[in-house]
């Protein structure tokens, strides 16, 4: 729980693999019982490399059978921003929950924020991937 007094969620919706609807409400405690992956890199918005620690997107999705074609992501902003399944599987994002071994807080980019690794895939550090890093991440809806 935070200062708020309510806990912040992520969604997940789609179709899975037998064409059963998915719409499930995950807390970070539920995100974190999940193989959990370590990226450190460099992000224009940081300064300095920062540890951030979550669950691959991918394994997210195959813990709900979810083999998309496309992921919408969505922040508490309303930002949206698309990626394709090639692209996740290519660059293996996490939903990170952590910085630092800190709890990402909604003022820092959290509570979970979709990152990439720019020192692994320089290719990636220009602003049409920046836009898929989705901060404040609080839907994910496949297709």
């Amino acid at each position: 729980m935070h200062a708020h007094g309510y806990e912040t969620t992520l969604t997940l919706q789609g179709n899975n693999t037998a064409g059963t609807p998915v719409n499930t409400t995950l807390s970070r405690q539920q995100l974190e019982q999940l193989p959990q992956t370590t990226i450190t890199t460099h992000l224009p918005w940081l300064e300095g490399k920062a540890v951030f620690t979550g669950v691959k997107l991918t394994t997210l999705l195959a813990t709900y059978k979810l083999h998309p074609q496309t992921i919408h992501l969505k922040a508490l902003n309303d930002y949206t921003a698309t990626v394709t399944w090639e692209h996740i599987q290519k660059y293996e994002p996490i939903v990170a929950t952590r910085k630092d071994n800190q709890w990402l807080r909604i003022r820092d980019y959290g509570p979970y924020w979709l990152i990439f690794s720019l020192d692994q895939f320089p290719e990636l550090n220009q602003r049409k991937s920046l836009g898929k890093m989705v901060w404040q991440l609080e839907t994910i809806t496949t297709e």
